[in-house]
């Protein structure tokens, strides 16, 4: 670190989140900091993890470390000296240099990352999950970087001012399956910002932290819907309880179907039709046996009927519940009783 900032390079502390990535002071973004403010903060932090600030300087950040995208990066952005070892990628450095170009919008796995306002783990450091990065090209500070090589001009029109929240929205939707943490997500989010933004100095870093703070609870709450290469949850507590019925798996082949098709919209009212569902090849199983499955999953309380019958206008609606485990069985709750409500046939109310 000493030789770094010898060499001139921007250094912050790291420590912070979950793997030790997020810096351990609010004020990096702003005049380099002496070497006893970085390694202060550290030491109280028992932290092994630093950053380099990317003033001047670009990296590609590769998330997987395959040998073919690293050769294929080279091939487009010229030869990099300096090659870092991450946990799981690699970071290539370079002089920046012209409009950085957003490799996520080509379907790569991979980030640029430069300006004062971006940084990367530094080489050597050590997080407190074991991440380790091993330099294994060059040494940063000693060999001489050469230039990113991209377009001098803009290769798409820039993001204007009104349109600017909702295209970082969808970029952190592209990229949070390839982050560690809403950090970097939010870290990732400031580059796009700075690179592509018209007036990026109008737009905080808190806004930023709001895009990238809920992008990653989509995250992990499954939330994140991709067409069908999307995945979709169905709680083993339904599976369960579907197992033990005569038509379990007739009731669980229909409850996969319909959290396919409903299930990333919650509430959504839909009707059940079997003679299309059948036509459309969704389910091969007789209508007796669609029948049955969709009583058991009524039974189990995993379908509710939403919308009665109207001859000739309106077909039954139904949609999907979520039971929760064990209330029914606990000491201080009792079935409420029903009663009819008026004017509404087949509905009923709890009483109490």
């Amino acid at each position: 670190m000493a030789r770094l900032k010898g060499a001139g390079h921007h250094l912050l502390p790291l420590g912070g989140g979950v793997d030790g990535k997020a810096p351990l002071l609010r004020a990096w973004a702003g005049p380099g900091l002496t070497l006893g403010r970085i390694l202060a903060p550290m030491y109280r932090a028992s932290s092994t993890a630093y950053g380099v600030r990317l003033d001047g300087l670009a990296v590609i950040d590769c998330d997987d470390d395959y040998s073919v995208l690293v050769a294929q990066m080279e091939a487009r952005f010229g030869q990099s000296r300096v090659h870092v070892k991450t946990p799981r990628g690699r970071h290539l450095y370079y002089l920046a240099g012209g409009v950085m170009p957003n490799l996520r919008s080509e379907g790569l796995p991979v980030d640029i990352k430069t300006g004062p306002r971006s940084y990367v783990v530094g080489p050597l450091s050590l997080r407190p999950d074991g991440g380790f990065y091993e330099p294994v090209k060059g040494l940063l500070g000693k060999d001489a970087l050469k230039p990113l090589r991209v377009p001098t001009s803009p290769v798409s029109d820039p993001i204007l001012t009104g349109h600017r929240h909702v295209e970082l929205v969808k970029e952190a939707m592209r990229m949070v399956e390839f982050v560690n943490d809403a950090y970097e997500l939010q870290a990732n989010l400031a580059g796009i910002r700075d690179d592509w933004c018209v007036d990026p100095a109008t737009m905080p870093d808190s806004e930023l932290a709001g895009i990238a703070g809920w992008a990653w609870k989509c995250r992990l709450e499954n939330r994140i819907y991709r067409g069908r290469d999307s995945a979709f949850p169905v709680q083993r507590r339904a599976l369960d309880a579907l197992r033990s019925q005569p038509n379990g798996a007739d009731a669980i082949a229909l409850l996969v179907l319909l959290e396919d098709q409903h299930g990333h919209h919650p509430g959504k009212r839909f009707p059940l039709d079997f003679d299309a569902m059948r036509a459309a090849g969704l389910l091969n199983l007789s209508k007796p046996r669609l029948r049955a499955a969709r009583r058991t999953l009524e039974g189990a309380g995993l379908l509710r009927l939403v919308g009665r019958h109207r001859a000739g206008s309106k077909p039954q609606t139904f949609t999907l519940t979520r039971p929760q485990s064990g209330l029914a069985g606990a000491v201080n709750v009792e079935a409420m009783p029903k009663t009819r409500l008026k004017g509404v046939p087949g509905a009923v109310r709890g009483r109490g």
